[in-house]
Order: structure tokens, then C-alpha cells, then sequence
């Protein structure tokens, strides 16, 4: 059980960073009118896309399922529901799994910053606040998320920032660099086909050293007209001289 005290730190920090932006938020809300179009990566995802539109509703799961090593290697998956709460702001709440025990708990919240005149260039920034359920491990992140599209197939997207661990169980090393990028095709209104690189596995996330790892995902991405979207992928995560394979699926509803 997560000690009180913990846990309320952890809700009043971001409680603050909330507020923080809050006012350019309302001052922004009337700026954004039709927001730049980028898919979202599969494994780093956001919370709601940038630009996000007030009152967007998002429901999903992710699920890593290990394809190698299976005797070593759990099924990581995560439901989380997220909210544009202003145009352009929006929050998340997830809660990290594993098979079936409850991990962490997970909040986030982003704030679109804005776009270019002319509709290539769209970034914001991502806070995300993650606690341990069984270890003394809170975590950090802070990221920089910049997208733009070339054209009206190619786009890319990019979350670049700093993780940093306290608590008594944290590692030695107390910070991790994370680097995501991702480049999409859009096929058709459908589907996108899309590849992500990502230096740090999240769903391994307190549960690590902290060093650094490349993860490789190819992926899909497919969704319907009623709002239901699948994302699924298959790639390796290299580190040291290991190679762990995974499929990773995420199941997507937006109201």
C-alpha cells in the first residue's frame, strides 16, 4: 500500500504544474481553431493529441506481450482515460499492471503550446508523475513534444526529455534521458503505418537501471468511424548484449 503522505506529494505536485499553466491555457483556449493532424507513437503515447480540442474524452489499454524469454517476462498493460480539459490541455490517468497485479499509479497532464502559421509545425509539453505500488520509487518526467507534418501523408513526431526517480528504493543512477521519435505514413483516412524508436522502454519504468536501451517498433494503426482505433506492433529492445521481442497492442475508444 502506497504510505498517504507519498501518494499526496505526488498528487500536489502536479496539482501545481496544473495550475502553472493554467492561466495561458484560458488565454490560449480561443487561439487554437483546426489543430495540425499527427498520429500518436504506440508505446510513448500522448495525452490526447496536441491541440487537443476542450472536452475530449479518450479510453484505451496498452499491452506489451513478450514474444522471447517468456519464463523471465511479464504481460505489462495499462488502462488510462484521458481528458482535453481546455482547448489544448489535456490530463491522463493510467494505471501500470502487471498480469494482474496493480503496479503504479500514473498521472499526466499536457499543454499544447502552439503551431505555425502555416500548419506544418505543432509542440507542447508533457509532465508526467508516476508512483510505485510496492517499492518506495516515485518518478519524474518532464518532455518536450514536437511534431510537424511534410505533407498530407508524411509526418513525425518527438518526445525528448528527462526521468528522475526519489525514494528510497530508486536506483544508484537517478535519472534516464528519454528520447522518442517516430515517423508515420498516413495511407489512407484509416490507417497509418508508423515507426517508433525509443531509447527507454516506460512499461520497464522503476523496475530498471536506468540505463540506456533501444526499442524498435514498426506499427499499425487503424481506426474506425465510430471512434474505436487499434495500434499494433512487433519489434526488438536492445540492451547490453540482450534482445527482449514484444507485440504491443493498444485499443483506443475517443468520445
Amino acid at each position: 500500500m502506497v504510505p498517504s503522505s507519498k501518494l499526496f506529494s505526488f498528487i500536489g505536485i502536479l496539482i501545481v504544474a496544473f495550475f502553472c499553466v493554467n492561466n495561458q491555457v484560458f488565454a490560449q483556449e480561443n487561439d487554437i481553431q483546426e489543430s495540425i493532424s499527427i498520429p500518436e507513437p504506440l508505446m510513448f503515447d500522448l495525452v490526447r493529441g496536441l491541440g487537443a480540442k476542450k472536452g475530449e474524452l479518450e479510453i484505451n489499454a496498452l499491452a506489451d506481450f513478450p514474444i522471447n524469454n517468456i519464463s523471465s517476462r511479464e504481460v505489462e498493460w495499462a488502462p488510462e482515460v484521458e481528458y482535453a480539459v481546455f482547448n489544448g490541455f489535456a490530463v491522463e490517468l493510467e494505471l501500470p499492471f502487471e498480469n494482474f497485479e496493480l503496479e503504479a499509479i500514473k498521472m499526466a497532464i499536457q499543454w499544447t503550446i502552439g503551431q505555425s502559421k502555416n500548419n506544418k509545425y505543432i509542440h507542447g509539453i508533457q509532465v508526467i508523475g508516476e508512483t510505485m505500488l510496492h517499492d518506495n520509487i516515485t518518478e519524474f518526467s518532464f518532455l518536450y513534444v514536437p511534431g510537424y507534418r511534410f505533407n498530407e501523408t508524411w509526418s513525425t513526431l518527438g518526445l525528448f526529455g528527462l526521468m528522475l526517480e526519489v525514494g528510497s528504493d530508486a536506483p544508484e543512477k537517478k535519472e534516464t534521458i528519454l528520447l522518442n521519435a517516430s515517423i508515420f505514413a498516413d495511407i489512407n483516412e484509416h490507417m497509418v503505418l508508423g515507426l517508433e524508436l525509443n531509447n527507454t522502454d516506460p512499461t520497464l519504468q522503476g523496475l530498471d537501471d536506468n540505463e540506456m536501451s533501444l526499442l524498435v517498433l514498426p506499427q499499425l494503426h487503424y481506426e474506425f468511424e465510430s471512434g474505436l482505433a487499434f495500434q499494433i506492433g512487433f519489434g526488438p529492445r536492445f540492451e547490453d548484449s540482450e534482445i527482449d521481442a514484444s507485440a504491443v497492442l493498444r485499443v483506443i475508444k475517443t468520445f
